[in-house]
């Protein structure tokens, strides 16, 4: 009888383990390496050997594009540049230009970020650089700006994998902080163009076509690295964005696309306060102020975090004089001790006393 008791136990232990895991991780991947982040709040929704240092392939181009768009005005845009040796010789995935020939800046953007065109993304580091070498080094300084502590480039396309390497966690870190300029958002959730010097460029991002939600980032592969793809999808009712990123992944496509459904049942945004929300009433010198937000305040939480956040209000003491207009302290939001979100607090006087 003692053998069935330590099978009944083990039985049970395994049981529970299974049970703890389920709980533990609600969604998975196929990908080595995995990172869910909300764009507004950057809160990391799910990861998994998200720090793990990995060849990327084509994502590098992420910030190879987004240099291109913060450094370029609108005129330099119009820049026509020439396909030069080193971006004729890039070689794998191109937009195929032959020595010679002409493109402008906006269209080389394009070329590197649908069609994943090495030699585009070699001629744009050649003439935002000044050559490939000091645009690396303005892409490890950038990378180092944005917190991308494990993240270092050694090429400005990603067709080589030695000593050019990211983590998920860095990739979204980059992907969260480049959808929000508008030039680059716009370039990436291109489906197709055809561009006024007469490029005709498709976009190798398929998730464009699969899921309407999708607003774009990038795909990558090399044998190396495998599948690698930073993701960015919308909600078209809340507006809430997520990026999502996987490295060597066999079935990205489908992996993000049900990430992001769990994602956004999840971990919807959830508006704390409201700017012009009144949230509360103060007194001061016999008068009475409403207190009402100066900012809008918001997070992706779950349905049981929602009734755990704990609210601490910072208000002047009553011998302060204050007047309509001014700021009266601040609201705060935590969770698990950790805030979440702030509002100033202005002072408004109550419908029955406003002129």
């Amino acid at each position: 009888m003692r053998w069935l008791k330590k099978a009944a136990a083990l039985v049970l232990a395994v049981a529970l383990m299974v049970c703890s895991a389920g709980q533990v991780s609600a969604i998975s991947t196929n990908a080595i390496s995995t990172c869910v982040m909300d764009v507004d709040s950057g809160r990391v929704l799910y990861a998994d050997n998200e720090k793990e240092k990995r060849p990327i392939a084509s994502i590098t181009k992420i910030m190879t594009g987004l240099l291109a768009c913060e450094l370029c005005s609108k005129e330099d845009l119009k820049q026509v540049l020439t396909c030069s040796k080193g971006a004729r010789e890039a070689g794998g995935s191109s937009l195929y230009m032959e020595i010679g020939d002409k493109i402008t800046m906006q269209s080389c953007i394009y070329g590197t970020m649908l069609r994943s065109g090495n030699d585009c993304a070699v001629l744009l580091a050649e003439t935002l650089g000044g050559d490939v070498e000091t645009f690396l080094e303005m892409m490890n300084e950038r990378a180092q700006e944005l917190g991308m502590e494990d993240t270092h480039y050694s090429t400005p396309n990603g067709l080589q994998d030695e000593d050019n390497y990211s983590t998920a966690y860095d990739m979204c870190l980059l992907g969260c902080y480049a959808i929000q300029n508008k030039r680059f958002a716009k370039v990436v959730d291109t489906w197709y163009i055809e561009t006024k010097d007469g490029w005709k460029i498709e976009n190798h991002n398929k998730l464009l076509d699969m899921d309407e939600r999708c607003i774009g980032i990038k795909t990558g592969y090399t044998d190396k690295a495998g599948r690698t793809l930073v993701s960015c999808f919308q909600d078209p009712d809340s507006g809430q964005r997520i990026v999502c990123c996987t490295l060597y992944d066999s079935y990205d496509f489908e992996d993000h696309i049900k990430v992001y459904d769990w994602a956004f049942g999840k971990y919807p945004t959830r508006t704390l306060c409201g700017e012009g929300e009144t949230v509360t009433q103060f007194s001061v010198g016999g008068r009475k102020f409403n207190l009402t937000a100066e900012q809008t305040a918001a997070y992706p939480l779950s349905d049981k975090e929602l009734k755990q956040v704990f609210i601490r209000m910072k208000l002047p003491r009553n011998q302060v004089e204050l007047e309509e207009g001014d700021t009266a302290g601040c609201i705060i939001y935590y969770l698990d001790g950790e805030e979440i979100g702030r509002s100033n607090l202005i002072c408004t006087l109550p419908e029955a006393e406003a002129v």
